[in-house]
């Protein structure tokens, strides 16, 4: 272990914690705000189809894209530097966002932020596993700290703006008040908010983080035409191939998750923090990876992260099982994310030659943040088809849902188990 570690160590942790603390600072709470009365609640009266291209699809436009961006940061220009400079540009669109009223306004701001975030979030990856000696056993407990940003930014934006006569709770985020007049429109104040933070966080990444150069090439291929060609090595058009059936899976189960609550019975008021649950678990489960993955390899941890999505999907199809066995469900998704998509991470850094090592991370958001929602939406409105005799899901619906998404989580964990064969060694 180097001796400046500890130090860069600290930086990457506060990395974490801001890139993907600004995300969560709004992105929980947009569809209410987007969608509420402007009258009334001071929201901004978009339908639900508009919210959704504005929350779902521009993500996926800013993954899509986000290999063309990145490839800068593996041969062109410092890592660090790429990184502060999204963020900041980034942060400024979030700001000019803030005061519009129009649906247009929102939607091509909200592309034009995740072209800049997507992007970054795929550096920050790359970055830190650079900076660590040992990334099978250091990098998640620096991943974890993008869990820890996301509950507790949006947690202290809650506390500080739409909340009256604030009291303790046992239950997340472990307080409870009345909502402040108006609240919608006070939630969008969560937008100016991650614009200010992300501005100051670029300007803190371009400078002080640690350095991290471009890395020499003799390729004379764009980094973007290298990283895809990683599609030739079996272990990675597996892994991809898995990604592409398990993202969707992961998108369908926040999209219905909150809604499946409401029909089992727990009131409106606890779905946040029921849901929050599944990311403190989240940080326990990088604690346990960190020790488990040097000592079961890739194989096992990614099985067990695709078995969780299974085991997770035909419990929640189970009716008449109790709440408290619902909210351990919940709990599971620490298992499922930090088990398959951060593990996938790892396994792609090691992979893929140093000069296209950021890259390699956009090609796999490419495929979990990009291509994954728009199947997600696509399987959706399927599954409602056949499924929901109304416009929504009732609780006995849910059933052939959640069994029909245990169904394909369970044909993505026997293609890995039968196809997966570990590279030993950077390809």
């Amino acid at each position: 272990m180097t001796t400046n570690l500890p130090k860069n160590y600290v930086r990457l942790c506060a990395m974490m914690f801001l890139q993907f603390g600004i995300y969560g600072l709004w992105l929980p709470i947009a569809g209410k705000f987007l969608t509420a009365d402007p009258e009334t609640k001071g929201g901004l009266g978009f339908s639900e189809g508009e919210m959704g291209m504005i929350v779902g699809i521009a993500a996926s436009l800013g993954a899509l894209c986000s290999p063309l961006i990145v490839q800068f940061a593996d041969r062109r220009f410092p890592a660090q530097r790429v990184l502060g400079v999204l963020m900041m540009l980034g942060g400024i669109l979030k700001i000019l966002v803030y005061p519009q009223s129009t649906f247009m306004a929102w939607l091509l701001l909200s592309v034009s932020f995740t072209l800049m975030f997507m992007p970054a979030a795929a550096i920050c990856n790359a970055l830190a596993m650079r900076h660590l000696d040992n990334p099978d056993r250091q990098f998640p407990g620096v991943r974890l700290w993008t869990a820890v940003g996301w509950v507790l930014m949006g947690w202290t934006f809650s506390f500080l703006v739409l909340k009256t006569d604030v009291q303790g709770s046992w239950l997340p985020p472990f307080f409870k008040g009345d909502d402040v007049p108006m609240v919608a429109g006070e939630m969008k104040k969560s937008v100016l908010w991650s614009g200010v933070i992300a501005v100051l966080y670029g300007a803190w990444a371009f400078f002080f983080l640690p350095k991290t150069p471009p890395v020499a090439s003799t390729s004379q291929r764009p980094a973007v035409a290298d990283a895809f060609a990683l599609l030739k090595i079996p272990s990675i058009a597996t892994l991809l191939t898995v990604t592409l059936i398990i993202s969707p899976m992961n998108h369908l189960y926040f999209m219905q998750c909150a809604k499946f609550l409401s029909e089992a019975g727990l009131e409106s008021g606890y779905l946040l923090p029921a849901m929050a649950i599944g990311q403190i678990c989240e940080v326990v489960m990088y604690i346990v990876l960190g020790r488990l993955l040097p000592r079961l390899g890739f194989k096992v941890v990614l099985s067990i992260g695709i078995a969780a999505y299974v085991f997770r999907f035909f419990l929640f199809g189970t009716l008449g099982i109790p709440m408290w066995v619902i909210i351990f469900g919940l709990g599971i998704h620490g298992l499922c994310y930090a088990f398959f998509t951060s593990t996938c991470f790892i396994y792609m850094n090691k992979i893929a030659s140093k000069d296209v090592a950021n890259t390699a991370q956009a090609v796999f958001n490419f495929i979990w943040y990009g291509i994954g929602p728009l199947l997600a939406v696509t399987l959706n409105g399927i599954l409602a088809f056949y499924f929901a005799k109304g416009k929504k899901f009732e609780l006995a619906e849910f059933q052939p849902f959640w069994y029909a998404l245990g169904f394909i989580s369970l044909i993505g964990l026997v293609i890995f188990t039968l196809r997966f064969r570990e590279e030993k060694s950077e390809a």
